[in-house]
């Protein structure tokens, strides 16, 4: 089932699955019951947005990247947190020369853009990894990134996070040329 965004969200995005699975309307605990894609062809850029996530202490993501072979060494793909203050915790993934995606956390807005750290992990587009992102009642987003490393197959864990200057807001995505998926999604709200 195809649903568009709310007029105030970019005409072109679409959001892709069963339900709106970023409601915010839920109890406690809330488990999406499928997937959620947003793609973009060659060249194109597209984005979505969730509804008022004001209520949520935890977000839980397992999260599939994909671009075709011919789009893979311009595809781009982005996750934030943003705040009620306009600032933004925002995971970016750029492909490198190897054909892997690096990912990169910056702090968005405030006194503009500020490079927190690069993720030494690189997962290839179309590998599964698990992101889960965490923040507390002092605004701290914390984005954890599990996956394995490629010369000793082991499981990783990678964590940074960034002090946000107000309570969260919404989840926001981009895709250029590929495919983000979120393929599960749990959401813990405030009781």
């Amino acid at each position: 089932m195809k649903r568009l965004l709310p007029a105030g969200l970019i005409l072109t995005s679409m959001i892709l699955g069963q339900a709106s699975a970023f409601a915010a309307d839920r109890p406690a605990g809330y488990q999406a019951s499928a997937p959620l894609s947003l793609s973009a062809g060659p060249g194109q850029t597209n984005t979505a947005q969730s509804d008022p996530l004001t209520d949520v202490t935890r977000v839980d993501l397992v999260v599939r990247l994909k671009c075709a072979d011919e789009t893979c060494a311009t595809a781009a793909f982005g996750l934030s947190i943003d705040d009620e203050a306009g600032e933004a915790a925002a995971l970016t993934f750029t492909p490198t020369e190897d054909g892997r995606l690096q990912a990169k956390l910056t702090k968005i807005g405030g006194g503009g853009e500020e490079v927190v750290q690069a993720y030494g992990q690189s997962p290839r587009p179309g590998e599964n990894f698990d992101l889960r992102i965490h923040w507390s009642n002092g605004n701290r987003v914390t984005f954890d990134l599990y996956g394995k490393n490629p010369v000793t197959g082991l499981e990783t864990m990678e964590s940074h996070d960034i002090q946000l200057d107000a309570n969260i807001r919404q989840l926001s995505m981009r895709v250029s040329g590929g495919d983000l998926t979120l393929m599960k999604q749990n959401y813990t709200f405030r009781q």
